[in-house]
């Protein structure tokens, strides 16, 4: 079964200087299609920009039925968190806990003279700094199937130009179909 994801028309993207939800804030739910998630606040996992969502950790999970894996060899169902359109997300301001609009606002720093963006919020006036992002990698659990960060930084191969990288036979093959117009072949 494959995944269809709605599509969103770009005229209707939220331009990158009006989007104001970033991983790790706090927001509120204000409206959409499950009356009993509305006032439900909590932390952003992810976004979606592409789709205009958000991912709330604990508003609006579906139970997924999981399949007998290494992991969990019986299987089971884990709530997932799915995602919410970002007009029915509210950012709580952290100084006064009420929800609050906020406002991206770019200007130079004149101690470092640099270009700073920041988020303004209006209900207490105060600089909510954008969260970096750590990347892709900090957002996983590592798990004993992993390899270790200290076996990622050791180099194993060094390439030369005597060694070449795969069998000779191998390559000898690449080059007869490449040269008789067969394309990739199985082997």
């Amino acid at each position: 079964m494959k995944l269809v994801l709605p599509k969103v028309k770009p005229r209707d993207l939220i331009a990158d200087n009006k989007w104001t939800l970033f991983p790790g804030d706090l927001v509120q739910v204000i409206g959409g299609t499950r009356a009993s998630e509305v006032g439900k606040e909590g932390k952003v996992l992810d976004v979606v920009r592409k789709l205009n969502s958000v991912t709330v950790d604990g508003v609006k999970t579906n139970i997924k039925h999981i399949r007998p894996n290494p992991i969990r060899p019986r299987g089971g169902r884990i709530e997932k968190p799915m995602p919410i359109h970002f007009s029915n997300l509210k950012l709580v301001d952290p100084h006064v806990n009420k929800i609050t609009d906020a406002k991206l606002v770019s200007s130079i720093n004149r101690e470092t003279g640099r270009l700073e963006t920041y988020r303004l919020l209006k209900e207490s006036g105060t600089k909510l700094p954008i969260p970096e992002d750590d990347g892709p990698v900090d957002k996983y659990e590592s798990s004993i199937h992993d390899t270790p960060k200290s076996l990622l930084a050791e180099k194993t191969w060094e390439p030369t130009i005597l060694k070449t990288p795969f069998p000779a036979r191998f390559l000898n093959q690449m080059e007869r179909n490449r040269r008789f117009g067969l394309g990739s072949r199985e082997f």
